[in-house]
């Protein structure tokens, strides 16, 4: 019998899951090891074999989402990087573009270049935006560029010369002179890593690829020697940012793909869900220790990014537009010095983490005001592996909240939830509202071990259709792990307007591209089963571009004209305006390459009987609606599909807590996922 593993790790948490072929999920949660994350996966591993019985020597795949880049980049611990240019362009990262961090603020710094000037170095060449050679490379040019580079002593390089994405030539020639002279030397071209125009952004991009990479490999390298101690011998896959996997051995060398490596899976896991055409639009909420993760799902498909920003620099990486907020089950409360309760973006972490894991922590958090609540049974935590020490949480709140507002405990422990999740309204607003959408379109789909517990009451602030809460919910990125895809992106720069080309010239294109999907998946073990066209299009003269869709059947004359269709349709929902008779002009053209590998079913939508659910248990929960009340809980393995149950409730299982609202109904669908609804007045 062979199975599949996905392992995420959070702030607080590692999320280990295992879907076997004979239908067994085996879910388990182990703390995380921050200091190094490779621990924590081991743990998690070697939990499933001692206390689940899975016989790690028989799976088949095992896929991880990790945060090593992302906390690498926001904590600024990169090794030492260079960056080789064209002559007269050393000052490419120090200018970046004239855009301000603040627009009315003529003083505002600028970030800081990962690389410093006196590390980017000049190499004699230039190349025409056609990719005619204007300059030649010539050899002594090069061994300059060489000596520069191992006289600077840098761990990484970084090659991102004029237009090479049109022609590659004297970029890959750098690169091997550099690798065979400085041997162990990380070296990332720009030609590969972001081929498209925009030289800053693209400059940004390719030193953040390299600069990731030795800390990358090594991460990688630990991890695979765990596994073979353990005896794990599966192949090893890892999430990238555009929700795909790809090998350990390729995320070594494209370690800019993992910036958003570990909520991509959870959104991964939310697009299966959104499978089912009564979910097709969703907003997802992954709630873990230390942040929250916001995206949105529009018509089954999660919004990608292909340009974004990371503390300030630019990337140029596919990846989806998530929205990530400091809130968290650790965000710690404080009253400041003006007398205002705040909740993060400060976080206790996985140590000390909050006051009632008894771990040393002092401070209240999110997760001590729900305890003292009694939304959390504290004997029950985990499954009752893990005690939660009540007293220390109240405590600390009523030292740091409640006394400093002069509040009782309860009402205090109520204000920090609702400051928290105004923090976490605001954020789901930002991906809806702020880009056009209306949340009442939406349902708002909680995750990770924190999620289900703030859902209703952050969906009520934001005015959504109603909360979804899947099975699994404070493992589900893991289980967008356990049932991912290989997946890569290659896109190609077109820039010519519609009236010069033809369908068949852009299939031609695709055709080529489709040739290196294909190679790229067969290195990976995989054979590639879907391949996504996917255009940008643009006003002739203008900036600004909008990805359209074609579809995975060859292009012919009608689908390019409803592509461009859907272009003007596109341009006025995301700007306002369009022209039908304005000029378009193919910016470029991609293709999104899956190989699929086996994935786990994530349930059906439908009608199923209904039947009123029997509690299983009772306990004070308070609300601020109806204060203390005796309050219904509910075992989610014992609620079946069809089961109907009413607000205030608690619906408990070994992972998460989900926090049914006064006002609120509830019902199981057949696929498992909990389907809550608001219980809205209608006025005569």
């Amino acid at each position: 019998m062979t199975a599949r593993l996905g392992i995420d790790v959070g702030g607080t948490f590692t999320d280990v899951v295992v879907f076997e072929e004979s239908g067994r999920t085996v879910v388990e949660k182990v703390p995380s090891t921050p200091h190094d994350a490779s621990i924590g996966i081991l743990n998690g591993i070697e939990q499933i074999k001692r206390t689940r019985g899975v016989d790690v020597s028989a799976l088949s795949v095992f896929a991880h989402g990790s945060t090593v880049a992302t906390n690498a980049l926001l904590e600024s611990k990169l090794p030492r990087t260079a960056l080789v240019v064209t002559k007269g362009f050393r000052d490419m990262l120090e200018i970046g573009t004239q855009m301000r961090p603040d627009l009315f603020n003529l003083a505002a710094p600028k970030v800081k270049p990962y690389v410093p000037r006196e590390l980017v170095f000049e190499a004699a060449e230039r190349v025409d935006r056609l990719g005619g050679v204007v300059t030649p490379l010539s050899d002594e040019s090069i061994a300059s560029v060489v000596e520069s580079v191992k006289a600077s002593g840098v761990e990484a390089v970084g090659i991102a010369l004029l237009f090479s994405f049109r022609n590659a030539e004297h970029e890959q020639r750098i690169a091997d002179a550099l690798r065979e002279a400085i041997p162990g030397l990380s070296v990332a071209i720009s030609s590969a890593v972001a081929p498209e125009i925009k030289e800053y952004q693209r400059a940004s991009t390719t030193v953040v690829s390299a600069a990731l990479q030795p800390l990358v490999a090594r991460y990688m390298a630990g991890i695979l020697d765990g596994l073979h101690d353990v005896g794990v011998t599966a192949p090893m896959f890892v999430m990238q940012s555009n929700g795909g996997t790809m090998t350990a051995e390729e995320a070594s060398v494209n370690a800019h793909r993992m910036v958003l490596s570990g909520p991509a899976a959870g959104v991964l896991a939310a697009t299966r869900v959104a499978e089912q055409p009564e979910y097709a639009d969703l907003i997802t909420f992954d709630m873990g220790g230390t942040s929250t993760d916001i995206a949105l799902i529009a018509e089954g498909r999660a919004a990608l990014e292909r340009e974004t920003e990371f503390e300030g620099r630019p990337l140029l990486v596919p990846q989806f537009a998530i929205h990530t907020i400091g809130s968290g089950g650790g965000s710690l409360a404080r009253v400041d010095e003006s007398g205002a309760l705040r909740v993060g973006p400060e976080s206790a972490g996985a140590v000390p983490g909050p006051a009632c894991y008894g771990r040393g922590g002092t401070r209240p958090t999110t997760t001590d005001a729900q305890l003292v609540l009694g939304r959390i049974d504290p004997k029950r935590f985990l499954g009752g592996e893990m005690d939660l020490d009540i007293d220390a949480a109240r405590e600390a709140i009523r030292v740091h909240v409640a006394e400093p507002l002069g509040m009782e405990l309860a009402e205090a422990a109520a204000g920090i939830l609702e400051v928290a999740d105004a923090v976490m309204a605001r954020g789901a607003r930002v991906v809806s509202v702020n880009r056009g959408h209306d949340p009442r379109d939406f349902h708002l789909l909680p995750f990770g071990g924190a999620g289900p517990m703030h859902a209703l009451s952050v969906g009520a602030i934001v005015d959504v259709a109603g909360v979804i809460v899947p099975l699994n919910p404070g493992t589900f990125s893991a289980v967008g792990l356990s049932g991912s895809d290989v997946k890569y992106d290659f896109f190609t720069l077109v820039d010519v307007g519609m009236e010069s080309t033809s369908a068949a010239e852009v299939e031609a294109i695709c055709a080529g591209l489709i040739v290196q999907a294909e190679e790229r998946l067969a290195s990976a073990g995989v054979q590639s089963t879907t391949h996504l066209r996917v255009a940008r299009f643009r006003y002739a003269w203008q900036d600004n571009d909008v990805e359209v869709v074609i579809g995975d059947a060859p292009i012919d004359d009608a689908a390019l004209e409803d592509a461009v269709a859907r272009f003007h349709e596109r341009h006025l929902f995301e700007f306002g305006h369009s022209d039908a008779s304005e000029k378009v002009e193919l910016y470029s053209i991609g293709i999104e390459a899956v190989g699929t590998l086996q994935r786990p079913e994530t349930g059906t939508a439908g009608a199923a009987p209904a039947a009123s659910a029997s509690p299983d248990s009772s306990r004070p929960v308070y609300f601020r609606e109806t204060g203390w009340n005796d309050t219904p809980v509910y075992e989610r393995e014992n609620l079946a599909p069809g089961a109907v149950f009413q607000g205030p409730a608690i619906v408990e299982e070994r992972e998460a807590t989900t926090v049914v609202t006064p006002n609120v109904s509830g019902v199981v669908d057949p696929g498992g996922n909990l389907v809550l609804t608001y219980n809205k007045e209608v006025s005569a």
